[in-house]
């Protein structure tokens, strides 16, 4: 992967996609992972530069609130905690919120807004060819949206070796 990446996890909020959407303006990638990801997991991500750790009210289950293991606590990047624990209340306005994440994206990470769509598929070839190798992939192209995306990176990544 070519561009820095602040990962959120997800403790039951339902505005992690908001912020990711936010995030993705400011030009850095995102993704969005369940709050019980493994050190393992957490290692094999490229070029994490930060972590946000979203609650909200869904975060408490059963009684217990739920948070991330104390691997991504070691992880040795800065984490944002956004509705969670004692952290201070997170902007509501919204050019006040874009503020605060660009200050923790650029500022407190340091990444660098270089996350755009040529990239991203460019990733995502990379990644299909890795995971194909030399094998025949069979897609079923039904000529919705969905899969004639999937059709049109897999032709890229593997050309020959597709089947629709």
């Amino acid at each position: 992967m070519k561009q820095d990446m602040i990962l959120i996890l997800d403790l039951g909020s339902d505005k992690n996609p908001q912020i990711a959407r936010e995030i993705r303006a400011l030009g850095v990638y995102t993704e969005i992972h369940a709050h019980d990801l493994t050190a393992a997991e957490l290692a094999a991500l490229p070029n994490v530069k930060g972590i946000i750790l979203n609650g909200g009210p869904n975060r408490i289950v059963n009684g217990a609130a739920i948070d991330a293991s104390q691997a991504v606590y070691d992880f040795g990047c800065p984490i944002l905690a956004v509705d969670h624990k004692d952290a201070p209340a997170f902007p509501a306005e919204e050019a006040a919120r874009r503020e605060r994440l660009s200050q923790f994206v650029f500022g407190t990470c340091g990444a660098k807004p270089n996350w755009n769509m040529e990239h991203f598929i460019d990733d995502q070839i990379e990644r299909i060819r890795g995971q194909v190798g030399d094998k025949k992939v069979l897609l079923a192209l039904s000529g919705g949206v969905d899969s004639s995306v999937v059709a049109a990176l897999l032709i890229k990544a593997v050309g020959r070796q597709l089947t629709c």
